[in-house]
């Protein structure tokens, strides 16, 4: 068993039992699965497989040479990975960031991700699916609060805010609806018990228009958050299995010092 491609197609027959389902994970036709069998077959003199009511049973030689034959895979792909991370090798980069960083890292992350490679670059505000799509791999990184979150999510910290109200404090109560952060959380009490939030938006262009007659919770970086009635520690997240991929130090070499640099968002021109 000299080819690579044969090799694959038993270790995915193996798992499977069918050259059908061997073909669509592989990508290949059946036919083409059945004729490497076929020559398999040959040149190891021993049927591997025999069919059963539950598909294609595996031979004991079949059993006692797989363990074998996928460690060799595992060790031969290891070897033929490159020796040097190359971003312009990448396929894609995903990123998912709470709105704040968003509008205000956003553009800067692009523009430093371009610097090093022409791949696509998706940019999505973080939602409620963005922690399952990082543990899909469909998410490369993210930007979101340091919170409880499971062990296969890892959290780089990057910095600790604080908030302050601003806005027209005669007004209504605007709360800034962020995913899985604050929509059962009353922050602002914090700083004012009387408060009550009477409009409701998760668009920050929007909050900034209702500013003359309204007030919020402004979010602000500080060096001082421990003397602060509130803070709240922001963090660089991906999969835990992930954090020493190549791709991934990179994209965090890239996007933390942007993100440490954060200056937080204009509101509008209205005095607190």
């Amino acid at each position: 068993m000299n080819d690579l491609n044969a090799l694959r197609v038993f270790l995915t027959l193996m798992q499977t039992q069918s050259t059908l389902k061997t073909a669509k994970a592989l990508g290949r036709s059946q036919s083409y699965v059945s004729k490497t069998l076929a020559q398999l077959r040959i040149d190891l003199a021993d049927p591997l497989f025999v069919r059963s009511a539950e598909g294609l049973s595996p031979t004991s030689y079949a059993q006692n040479i797989e363990p074998k034959l996928r460690s060799a895979l595992a060790d031969i792909t290891d070897a033929l990975k490159p020796d040097t991370f190359n971003p312009k090798s990448v396929d894609k980069i995903t990123l998912h960031i709470i709105e704040p960083y968003l509008i205000g890292c956003g553009k800067e992350i692009i523009d430093a991700i371009r610097s090093h490679t022409s791949t696509p670059i998706e940019i999505r505000q973080w939602n409620k699916s963005s922690e399952s799509l990082l543990l899909t791999e469909e998410v490369d990184l993210a930007v979101h609060a340091l919170t409880d979150k499971p062990q296969s999510i890892y959290q780089k910290y990057i910095h600790t805010g604080t908030g302050v109200l601003y806005g027209n404090t005669d007004g209504e109560y605007v709360k800034y609806m962020v995913a899985d952060l604050n929509e059962h959380i009353d922050w602002y009490k914090l700083l004012d018990s009387d408060a009550q939030a009477t409009i409701f938006v998760d668009n920050h262009a929007l909050m900034t228009q209702l500013m003359e007659q309204c007030y919020t919770l402004r979010y602000i970086t500080s060096e001082t958050p421990e003397k602060a009635p509130l803070h709240l520690d922001m963090a660089i997240l991906t999969k835990a299995s992930r954090k020493n991929e190549e791709k991934v130090k990179w994209l965090i070499e890239i996007v933390e010092p942007i993100l440490r640099r954060y200056t937080p968002l204009s509101y509008s021109s209205t005095p607190n």
